[in-house]
């Protein structure tokens, strides 16, 4: 699994409501007549995940012209085809007053205001956090200043809370709880938001240190159900957010959730992780001195019974497209100053440089030895212009218009309005691309899950260098091409020299070797996972294998010893 360096990370910094179902029917049809319609990485506790669920007018009257169709459904829910909601119950930025939320909701919040009384006499302000989620905000006027007291996130639909967070509780001093106290003050909280379904869920700690954080996991036949979780935050005066890191889950039944059957023996889990595991080279941090290593790439999950990878919300795996050949023109680009940046973007790359100056900000980039790093900004001109150099030639650059949503970028690399087509965008990358390639530098391929300085309206593209076909993860470029005008908007050359000669990767220990050594400190563990196929949640847990893709781990290959 590959993350982005530091550098890279801080580049990306710089970079009507329906009628409401009557609620007799939601209990039983809302579990199979609901979809995600989009779905979040989640985040730390201030950035939730949401899951945005919606039932049409035309499903409810449904209800009562196909009865028998829906006696089908609800006896054999593995007949059911999700189908896309057409008319969520709140659209994103749709402003509300607090009796117009759904009755699910509303239930909720009777629930939230027993629990913290002071909820129901502030000011809320109700807006759609995305289609089919409501965000509602409780101020509280303090010296004729409104302050934020507290905030809830729910799915309209189900009134099920996504994140709680009580602002006030949170800034109060307060010491952490001890081990009995957050768990009594946590519970009584949760099951007073969860009803019946709170017994579905066992406890555990969620920090190695204290009881600040409370984690609650479902289970069914006596399996975790992975990503449907709560966790909790207490300190010694009470309960001071909830929140699912995956967002909050639609409904599903324990009926729903297959027995334990025959699973993979002990033989053929080494074996299926050991197909997990990846050879790739890298460059040892403070030698540049290239390194033969197995890492780990993984959805996460795979099939108890069959083997098969499992998708879920919080996959995240490299998906290589196929070998790219190419003749590198091993191009350099000198830009020594403002001036010659200025220059270099005209005549190389052809940008209008009409009223457009640069500004350097010069710095010591840390993770790089001896390298000295500069930032150019432009100013005046209709678009934001930043040129990256390193030793006094130009390294990348990235170009921006208007100001963009975070939300408005995350298309998965299906950019708005687009003209061109992936594989000619694709295309019109690899030519731009190719001058620029180092030297030795003859194959390649992308990496298509990385998306890097996105823009709306762009194509990104992220290509790995090989070495006798072998993935170099040090060895990448960045190129992202405009959709609608085929312009390339941003290129970054991450391409790093190696010192001394690869290793040969006849000599290397074998996967299976490797997958022993990880699955001795990462056992799998079994339980079920909601599958996501084609972007899509599916209501119909599967029993998995669960891979530990959290801790590090990466093998040198040769030694078989664990790269640190």
């Amino acid at each position: 699994m590959k993350f982005p360096s530091d550098e890279e990370v801080l580049q990306e910094f710089q970079n009507r409501p329906d009628a409401v179902p009557r609620s007799e029917f939601l209990h039983t049809l809302e579990r199979k007549l609901v979809e995600v319609d989009q779905i979040y990485r989640s985040r730390s506790k201030t950035r939730r995940t949401t899951i945005r669920l919606g039932l049409t007018a035309a499903v409810v009257l449904a209800v009562f012209l196909l009865a028998p169709i829906f006696t089908r459904i609800i006896t054999n829910p593995e007949s059911v085809v999700t189908t896309q909601p057409e008319a969520p119950l709140v659209l994103k930025g749709q402003q509300l007053e607090l009796t117009e939320v759904s009755p699910a909701a509303m239930q909720t919040l009777e629930k939230l205001f027993n629990l913290v009384p002071e909820l129901k006499t502030l000011e809320p302000e109700v807006i759609g956090k995305e289609d089919g989620v409501y965000e509602i905000i409780f101020y509280q006027t303090v010296q004729g200043k409104e302050r934020r007291y507290a905030s809830v996130e729910m799915v309209a639909v189900t009134g099920k809370i996504s994140n709680y967070e009580n602002e006030k509780a949170m800034n109060e001093e307060a010491p952490s709880p001890t081990e009995e106290q957050a768990k009594q003050m946590s519970a009584a909280f949760l099951q007073t938001l969860l009803g019946d379904e709170f017994k579905q869920y066992q406890v555990s700690q969620n920090t190695n240190n204290d009881w600040s954080s409370v984690a609650y996991t479902r289970y069914e036949n006596g399996l975790p159900v992975f990503l449907d979780r709560y966790f909790v935050g207490v300190n010694s005066k009470g309960v001071t957010y909830v929140n699912t890191p995956e967002g909050a889950l639609p409904p599903v039944s324990s009926e729903a959730f297959p027995k334990p059957g025959t699973f993979l023996s002990e033989e053929e889990v080494i074996a299926k992780v050991a197909t997990l595991i990846e050879l790739t080279y890298s460059l040892e941090r403070d030698t540049g001195k290239p390194l033969l290593t197995y890492s780990l790439e993984t959805t996460g999950y795979f099939h108890a019974e069959t083997g098969e990878d499992v998708e879920s919300v919080s996959s995240h795996t490299s998906r290589y497209s196929d070998l790219i050949a190419v003749k590198p023109g091993g191009k350099k680009l000198a830009a020594r100053d403002a001036d010659e940046v200025a220059k270099v973007m005209a005549e190389e790359f052809g940008i209008d440089m009409n009223g457009v100056s640069f500004e350097a900000d010069e710095r010591i980039l840390p993770d790089k030895k001896g390298v000295e790093g500069t930032l150019y900004k432009s100013s005046g001109g209709t678009e934001k212009i930043m040129v990256y150099t390193n030793n006094k030639e130009l390294t990348g650059f990235q170009i921006r218009g208007k100001i963009e949503t975070a939300s408005s970028t995350k298309h998965n690399n299906k950019p708005a309005n687009a003209k061109l087509t992936y594989e000619e965008a694709k295309e019109k990358a690899v030519q731009f691309l190719e001058p620029y390639l180092d030297s030795s530098v003859k194959e390649l391929k992308i990496d298509e899950s990385q998306i890097m300085m996105p823009t709306s309206t762009a194509y990104s593209f992220r290509f790995f260098a090989l070495h006798d076909g072998v993935v170099v993860t040090d060895q990448n470029y960045l190129v992202n091409v405009d959709g609608q005008t085929g312009q390339i908007v941003n290129f970054m050359d991450y391409f790093i020299k190696p010192i001394g000669p690869f290793p040969d990767f006849d000599t290397a220990i074998s996967r299976e070797e490797a997958a022993k050594q990880f699955l001795q400190s990462h056992p799998v563990e079994l339980g079920y996972i909601l599958p996501l196929e084609k972007e899509t949640l599916q209501l119909r847990p599967l029993p998995v294998y669960s891979v530990d893709t959290r801790a590090y781990f990466l093998l040198d290959a040769i030694s078989g010893k664990l790269v640190k």
